[in-house]
């Protein structure tokens, strides 16, 4: 049996969810970024990524092994690295991507993260990428597989929490394939393997598939990683898509490009005027002085500013779960470039019904409907799937008018008693309210979420007056009077 790990979740909002894992004694709260350091290479002391509020660090196996196995066998991974942290390692598994096969086998490479203390560690895998080739793809999943089944039959009594990679590429049934196997093996926690190439390439729409795949083929209860997720353009719509941990060098590579992250992109340093942020390094520093600055200085400044870009984006993500609004915040960052805008809307066209089920059915916060997009998010199929219940008019009812008070004719009914005694004969009555995407709802619903907490600059089509009145005479009703704003009670002066 591997190492304890839990993960209790805290709070969700569409397929994102704020946890604790625990791995041993360690725990760490999700979403979490895990930034990627090299095993030999310190451009960053890892004390200062402690300080910055990184509770995770990940680092390379393979490196490890080959330039530093005896120091690393001896000291142990926490004091090589200088870190009291979660650390997780990769098992070269990019290597191979890059550069090839690696010069050992899945079984030594396991034996070597065991044997250093590595808290998570993922197996040897054979990276799919960005391949279009079925049989390619068919032939790293089933190689990363079999040395996963191997490692996790071999090592599981270890201290180490395996990580089983999830391979496939852009083929959707072997990605299930991969991620059930690795289930029914006894992994604990999965990664998706091979979305670099995607986000290097901006291919976020087939990123969005990816994950979906994955996710759909494990326990919710199970923690998923996903590899190389550190850009902001992905990293809200990964945390909506159930993506719980993920690792990134991007803030190292895109500092040695001098390339400086802000939330909807990078920008050239060379080109930039201004430094838009008010992290410690930006405060610090203009432009010009970085500009300035020798080489070294300048990576490591930039690789700073966009660490607290990241640690600033997943803090971000996390109070919009609590708030309920993950939805806005992906789709508010996805607008700023039109292959995540792609990526956006084909999540929203063919994916929202699946994000319906780990939605809250009440929340604190309005919801605002600004595009065609946002008529699907999950919170509105809710509330339809709420009112096709109930508005049925029951059998043997007495009642056989309903009265239909338009959002035009002012405030709640419940807190307008002059209305209530203005419309005649409303004890005889049913009295229903419109809103604007959902059409006629019970007027007891008004203070329900999200009847009258929706704001619209858009009217969908059961929701025009006309619509509304035929929903009800369908439903039975001999007469639908319509309370016009006309009927809108005289507001009472002090001196009345």
């Amino acid at each position: 049996m591997t190492k304890p790990i839990s993960f209790e979740v805290k709070e969700t909002d569409l397929m994102g969810r704020v946890g604790v894992m625990t791995v041993g004694k360690k725990s760490i709260e999700t979403p979490c970024l895990t930034p990627v350091i090299h095993p030999v290479w310190r451009d960053i002391p890892p004390s200062q990524f402690k300080e910055m509020g990184f509770d995770a660090l990940m680092t390379n196996s393979y490196i490890l092994y080959q330039r530093k196995r005896s120091e690393a066998l001896e000291k142990g991974l926490h004091d090589l690295i200088g870190f009291d942290g979660v650390l997780m390692t990769d098992s070269g598994g990019y290597q191979v991507l890059e550069y090839g096969d690696t010069a050992f086998t899945p079984e030594e490479i396991a034996d070597f993260q065991s044997k250093i203390g590595s808290d998570l560690a993922v197996t040897l895998d054979k990276p799919t990428g960005y391949s279009i080739s079925r049989s390619y793809a068919r032939e790293t999943m089933q190689v990363s597989l079999s040395a996963a089944k191997m490692t996790i039959d071999k090592f599981g009594e270890s201290d180490t929490v395996w990580v089983g990679p999830v391979q496939g590429g852009i083929f959707g049934d072997l990605v299930r394939s991969s991620a059930r196997g690795l289930v029914s093996a006894g992994f604990q926690v999965l990664a998706l393997g091979s979305p670099v190439e995607l986000m290097e390439g901006y291919l976020f729409s087939p990123l969005v598939e990816m994950i979906i795949n994955a996710k759909k083929s494990m326990p919710y209860s199970m923690p998923l990683h996903l590899f190389g997720a550190g850009h902001p353009l992905t990293l809200p719509l990964s945390v909506a898509l159930g993506c719980d941990t993920f690792d990134s060098a991007s803030y190292m590579l895109y500092a040695r490009k001098e390339r400086y992250m802000t939330e909807r992109g990078t920008l050239q340093l060379e080109r930039m005027t201004y430094l838009p942020c008010s992290c410690p390094v930006c405060n610090g520093t203009t432009v010009g002085d970085l500009r300035a600055s020798p080489r070294q200085d300048r990576v490591r400044k930039i690789a700073l500013h966009n660490l607290h870009v990241l640690r600033a984006d997943v803090l971000r993500c996390k109070e919009a779960i609590y708030e309920g609004r993950l939805w806005d915040l992906v789709e508010e960052r996805a607008m700023a470039h039109t292959s995540s805008a792609a990526a956006f809307r084909a999540l929203a066209r063919d994916h929202s019904d699946w994000l319906v089920k780990p939605t809250r059915l009440m929340k604190l916060r309005g919801l605002m409907v600004r595009s065609e997009e946002d008529t699907l998010r999950p919170e509105l199929t809710l509330a339809r799937a709420h009112l096709r219940r109930l508005m049925v008019r029951r059998a043997g009812n007495a009642k056989k008018t309903a009265v239909l008070v338009p959002s035009s004719a002012g405030p709640p009914l419940t807190k307008t008693s002059g209305k209530m005694r203005r419309i005649r004969g409303l004890d005889k009555a049913h009295i229903f309210r419109i809103n604007p995407q959902l059409g006629p709802y019970p007027a007891e619903l008004e203070f329900v979420f999200p009847f009258a907490q929706t704001i619209s600059d858009r009217e969908g089509p059961e929701a025009s007056v006309r619509a509304c009145v035929r929903k009800l005479r369908g439903m039975g009703y001999a007469k639908v009077v319509v309370a016009g704003a006309a009927k809108r009670p005289r507001a009472k002066t002090r001196s009345e």
